[in-house]
């Protein structure tokens, strides 16, 4: 009878360390999961800088480049060129953009800045002349 519960204990003890891995080996890809899908490779920082020299542009036009003939390469290399510079531009020009939008914005804010300083100073130098007129009538009430 013994060896009857025994084994029983024994298939439950098994069933629930098989069930435990089984979990745990589900659970443990969750955080692999949940991060956000990065481009594998130089950074962005990296090819926004990059000239058309560096070595993932000369890697990438190598590879681009195997197996083609002379004629062929030297149009393919064009091409890749004149893309680049083509992104280098566009680059550039949302970057100015973006400066033209904050320089507006900037002056805008000076603008109200510069507003909002005329009417405190109109507000002072009206309640100055308020002060002054209360203490007059204080001088002549007594």
């Amino acid at each position: 009878m013994r060896i009857l519960e025994s084994d029983i204990r024994g298939d439950r003890i098994k069933k629930l360390i098989s069930a435990g891995l089984i979990v745990s080996f589900m659970l443990a890809g969750f955080p692999v999961l949940a991060q956000e899908e990065a481009k594998k490779g130089a950074s962005e920082k990296a090819y926004e800088h990059a000239s058309d020299k560096a070595v993932f542009n000369r890697v990438s036009d190598w590879f681009a480049t195997i197996g083609k003939s002379g004629e062929e390469k030297e149009k393919i290399l064009a091409e890749r060129k004149a893309e680049r510079a083509a992104k280098r531009v566009e680059k550039e020009l949302k970057r100015a953009e973006k400066e033209k939008e904050a320089k507006k914005a900037r002056e805008g804010m000076e603008e109200k800045a510069r507003k909002q300083k005329e009417s405190v100073e109109k507000m002072d130098s009206d309640a100055g002349g308020l002060m002054k007129g209360q203490k007059k009538a204080k001088g002549r009430n007594k």
